[in-house]
């Protein structure tokens, strides 16, 4: 493990606060996630036709379905980094909706903590929709950002986990919206 991600964990993981306590759990809410990305891809429909934007929806979906699994059927069982409320100990540790404070670390089985499948889910979501939306950026950068800094927050994962999904989702993201603008060029051109 890198010394500089344990101490940036530490710092991120042990800034306490009641507001952020209440907050920042949400983020990592897949159902919140989820509806908060559908709801801003409707400000596409501002800027596209039905045809083009049903088109930009369906290649969202799949790349979030390929991004999903990448991360966690494949990334995962690679890198095979355990999570921090497992690996380490002094942590605050979100479960059954209260934080513990873990002393040691929990014996118990859990998936892989690199990449973080919400961080690069939540990075391809919002890379691919301001992509073909540059202003819808200023929230969705912000809402990514909160996503990512939960999972830490959380105890449930390292800043570079965070930081890796985050690059995962990027990279997917570009390749996702390029395959896509040449469809959305085909429309076009019937």
């Amino acid at each position: 493990m890198f010394f500089g991600d344990i101490k940036l964990f530490y710092l991120i993981n042990h800034f306490r606060n009641t507001l952020l306590d209440s907050i920042l759990p949400i983020f990592s809410i897949p159902t919140f996630i989820d509806f908060f990305y559908i709801l801003v891809s409707f400000f596409l429909l501002i800027k596209y036709s039905l045809k083009k934007y049903l088109a930009i929806l369906i290649f969202m979906i799949l790349g979030f379905i390929v991004i999903d699994f990448s991360c966690g059927n494949v990334l995962k069982p690679i890198f095979k980094r355990e999570r921090p409320f497992i690996s380490i100990s002094n942590i605050y540790y979100y479960s059954n909706k209260k934080f513990i404070y873990l002393e040691k670390p929990l014996q118990k089985k859990s998936s892989f903590s690199f990449p973080s499948c919400h961080a690069s889910n939540s990075s391809f979501l919002s890379f691919f929709l301001s992509f073909f939306y540059p202003s819808l950026a200023l929230i969705l950068y912000p809402f990514f950002i909160l996503v990512g800094w939960s999972r830490i927050y959380l105890g449930v994962h390292f800043p570079f986990d965070v930081l890796g999904g985050w690059i995962f989702g990027f990279i997917f993201a570009f390749i996702f919206y390029k395959i896509c603008r040449r469809v959305l060029f085909e429309i076009s051109a019937k």
